[in-house]
């Protein structure tokens, strides 16, 4: 397994898991451009991520996740009050931006227990997303 932090502190939080062939990003803190930029850098492409997985809603890890989500296509692993909160937050915001956080996770959801001691076990890439093979990480 490997972990590449893309970003970390107060101006965005990202970090790359990699387990053999599945790609997950925690936190999505960072411009979409810019986690583009930085898993690029890696030698990592932003279209092969299997899965993002959300910690909290705060800016510094989830302020690019809507945007991340027009170039990628895979799920999306989150509570569901941390997805509650992402969605209605309305700190520096424009009043339509609710909505467009709602649309781009609609059917990408996987909801986790507690994004405070989550863990994760297995993740299945769907036929919808990449390939049905699964990886533990």
């Amino acid at each position: 397994m490997k972990l590449t932090v893309l970003g970390s502190g107060s101006t965005g939080n990202a970090v790359l898991i990699v387990a053999g062939n599945t790609r997950v990003l925690v936190d999505a803190g960072l411009s979409a451009k810019e986690i583009a930029r930085r898993l690029s850098m890696v030698g990592e492409d932003a279209q092969r991520l299997d899965a993002v997985l959300v910690t909290h809603e705060h800016g510094d890890h989830a302020g690019g996740l809507r945007v991340l989500l027009n170039m990628v296509d895979c799920p999306v692993y989150i509570s569901a009050q941390t997805c509650e909160a992402y969605i209605s937050e309305r700190t520096n915001v424009n009043d339509e931006e609710p909505r467009k956080r709602a649309k781009a996770l609609e059917n990408r959801v996987e909801q986790i227990e507690s994004s405070r001691d989550f863990r994760i076990g297995e993740i299945a890439a769907s036929d919808h997303y990449h390939d049905s093979e699964a990886a533990s990480l």
